[in-house]
């Protein structure tokens, strides 16, 4: 009897070395750390200490240097520092140019207005295609609505309810757009 069970432990023992198992108790692993957070929508923020005052801007050339659209992401970029900002997502891509009312339809279902302030009142602030289209998937078509009063305007289409998740640098706004939290 005893070399039955000496021989069952025998089997055991070797097919669990060819099958790379051990007798060794079994490690327990450290728990993981938690991943990046997700991102979080941004309302609005700050100009930067190095965005110039309006009335003390001497240059006629536009302020907004470019708008570049890269899957859901806007990157606009500025002559010098960066603009007070507000983001405000909305349930339609239908949006209005200001200030003329005119109705803009955009692609997708949902939407949100970027709204940059601290502009110069009397001059073109932005020189660059006013309708852009994206790969998306959450954003479909970038369009700047208005240039009026020192606020810059523009919509964004978005295939579904959405917001934008802001970063900032030294002349750049970063609008990542994401599928909106409740």
């Amino acid at each position: 009897m005893k070399s039955a069970r000496l021989s069952a432990v025998i089997v055991v023992l070797g097919f669990l070395s060819a099958c790379g198992g051990s007798a060794q108790p079994a490690q327990i692993s450290p728990t993981p750390s938690p991943g990046p957070s997700p991102l979080a929508c941004t309302s609005a923020g700050t100009a930067s200490a190095n965005w110039p005052a309006p009335e003390s801007r001497t240059s006629t050339a536009p302020a907004i240097v470019s708008a570049v659209v890269n899957g859901d992401v806007v990157t606009l970029t500025f002559d010098q520092g960066t603009p007070a900002f507000e983001v405000h997502p909305q349930s339609t891509a239908h949006f209005s140019k200001d200030p003329s009312g005119i109705p803009v339809d955009l692609s997708g279902t949902a939407g949100a207005t970027i709204v940059l302030k601290g502009f110069r009142g009397d001059i073109q602030n932005y020189a660059g295609p006013v309708s852009i289209t994206s790969s998306g998937p959450r954003l479909l078509q970038v369009y700047a609505l208005g240039n009026f009063e020192g606020v810059v305007t523009w919509g964004a289409g978005l295939s579904g309810a959405g917001c934008a998740n802001v970063a900032t640098s030294s002349s750049t706004l970063t609008f990542h757009f994401i599928a909106a939290t409740s």
